[in-house]
């Protein structure tokens, strides 16, 4: 077995799926640190998702593998990788609109905790949402309906039934989708106090189109189109990369 001790918290490497004469992926790897917040960013159609899709279990890759902590999960089922320390979000919000805030933070942590659900370790369950509850600023919302509020707090509460599962690693995908500005500057704020091991949270990996926010919050970033890996490197590097400002970014203006 790897060290763990020296092992990204994930590592994806040589990773490739086709769809017929489709190149979705083709020799994609990244790294995420333990203390990482890393981008993932690129054009429509470029194997985002896919490679999304590849760390949770949900697609089979053809070639490649993915490792948490050093350990080889390529053969594990997405429930098992989802109980190892893996959660992810949405683009289109997922929330269980007719049940409270609170409701749906605590039937997260109960669906990731083992014997949750027959009622062991309730106090504790309790103590988990309440924390998450202060930590995303929603103590004030605990009692209202998830369908009855704004796509901004949806967001945070979607962030929020993600942290209940107590995750190792968070994938967040297009978290600001439908959030103004002033809701995205929150949402920068929180998921920088929120992440990385110095918070005792997870290491983050994100999908987004919106670029500036991409730039604000991440430590490195991985860009991919048709499927291949353009660039790797920090938001400065990534910011001045030809490939990138030819394929994605654009010139400036």
């Amino acid at each position: 077995m790897a060290d763990s001790s020296a092992a990204p918290r994930l590592r994806a490497h040589g990773v490739s799926v086709h769809f017929g004469g489709l190149r979705a992926l083709d020799d994609v790897g990244l790294e995420v640190g333990g203390d990482d917040i890393a981008g993932l960013i690129g054009p429509n159609g470029a194997g985002k998702t896919t490679l999304f899709n590849v760390i949770t279990g949900v697609q089979d890759p053809d070639d490649g593998a993915v490792e948490l902590d050093g350990v080889d999960i390529s053969r594990w089922s997405p429930h098992r990788r989802g109980r190892a320390g893996i959660a992810r979000t949405f683009q289109r919000l997922a929330l269980f609109t007719g049940l409270t805030v609170y409701d749906n933070l605590l039937g997260t942590w109960e669906a990731a905790t083992p014997g949750a659900v027959l009622g062991r370790q309730r106090q504790r369950g309790r103590e988990r949402v309440e924390h998450v509850l202060e930590q995303l600023d929603l103590t004030t919302i605990a009692g209202r309906l998830a369908g009855q509020l704004s796509t901004g707090l949806g967001r945070m509460v979607e962030l929020g039934r993600a942290l209940c599962a107590n995750p190792r690693l968070l994938l967040l995908d297009e978290p600001s989708a439908g959030l103004d500005p002033d809701e995205t500057a929150r949402f920068s704020a929180i998921l920088r106090g929120v992440a990385g091991t110095a918070n005792d949270g997870p290491a983050v990996l994100l999908v987004e189109h919106d670029v500036a926010l991409v730039m604000d919050v991440c430590d490195h970033i991985t860009v991919l189109d048709f499927g291949q890996r353009i660039a790797q490197g920090s938001p400065s590097e990534i910011r001045s990369h030809p490939a990138v400002v030819a394929a994605y970014l654009g010139q400036p203006t």
